[in-house]
């Protein structure tokens, strides 16, 4: 079948899907009225209005054991933020319904700080600076944090395996994360050691946004908002900002190193050992979506940044 008559047969079935999504949206939250598809790669996102005002609603793109604990999670993530707001801009939920997988958010006016994992164009700063206040503004927030959705032993094995974030066990899951980057080649044998014996050290936790990346940090006018908070939870203290550090150029990995290096010398290097560990896991992920050849920049690049935060975790 040619590329036309796979798109003329894909047409109607993603227009009768849409319809049907923005039937169920209308009514989990009366008075959504849908506008348009918004790409996205494991959700269906729908735009629209509430009232006039923006909203986005969100469901799976197709059935996943997985990211349904992830959505079930940014669900109760986003009750706790209606009872208890946190003191930095988050999108207001709109309604929501467990059972049929719906979120329906404010859409959050501005532009992403980056549309990519790895930004190709890395914030100043000021920005980093904004948001190293934001991390600290969120392990300030009082909660409470909501209980964790149920899931069955299949799905957090796999969450396991896949090295994706598990505020549930936010310790054991890092350095179970850690044990699995060895495995897989990514973590010299010692170097591993090195990293679990730093958290060992510093086990501290707090909550957390979870997926710092730039892609989910919204500028709002002259405010930054944070969006997909499906990982948030407990996690490791400065896990947030581990993620944050291995997507910064250098100069602007100062407000995040002067805040890690302010908390004395077991923080710091707990924090080189976070580091580290993102940084093999992004390794993974290349591996895994072969996103990019073994030999290629990006792994090359990434291969350069363990070297060195490797060299600071043993000084």
């Amino acid at each position: 079948m040619g590329a036309e008559k796979r798109a003329e047969k894909r047409g109607p079935k993603r227009a009768r899907a849409t319809a049907d999504f923005a039937a169920l949206c209308a009514e989990v939250c009366p008075g959504f009225l849908p506008q348009r598809r918004v790409a996205a790669r494991k959700s269906e996102l729908l735009a629209g209005t509430v009232d006039g005002a923006p909203a986005i609603a969100k469901r799976l793109a197709r059935p996943d054991e997985v990211w349904d604990w992830y959505l079930r999670r940014e669900i109760a993530i986003y009750r706790a933020f209606a009872a208890a707001p946190p003191p930095l801009r988050v999108p207001r939920l709109l309604a929501a319904d467990e059972a049929r997988g719906v979120l329906i958010l404010e859409r959050v006016p501005g532009a992403p700080l980056a549309t990519h994992r790895r930004p190709r164009v890395p914030p100043s700063a000021a920005d980093a600076a904004a948001l190293v206040e934001l991390r600290r503004r969120i392990a300030a927030w009082p909660g409470p944090l909501p209980p964790e959705p149920p899931r069955s032993p299949r799905a957090a094995r796999q969450i396991a395996a896949r090295l994706l974030e598990d505020p549930s066990a936010p310790r054991a899951w890092f350095h179970a994360g850690v044990a699995r980057c060895a495995a897989l080649g990514l973590l010299p044998a010692d170097a591993a050691r090195a990293i679990d014996a730093a958290l060992a050290a510093h086990p501290a936790v707090a909550p957390s946004h979870g997926d710092l990346l730039l892609r989910n940090v919204i500028r709002d006018g002259d405010q930054l908002a944070l969006v997909d908070w499906e990982c948030a939870g407990l996690h490791l203290e400065d896990w947030d900002l581990a993620l944050l550090w291995i997507q910064l150029e250098p100069p602007a990995r100062v407000p995040v190193e002067a805040t890690v290096r302010a908390g004395g010398s077991a923080r710091w290097r707990a924090f080189c050992g976070l580091a580290a560990f993102a940084l093999a896991r992004e390794l993974a992920f290349l591996r895994a979506f072969r996103r990019a050849a073994p030999d290629g920049a990006a792994a090359t690049r990434l291969r350069g940044e363990l070297a060195e935060i490797f060299a600071a975790l043993a000084a």
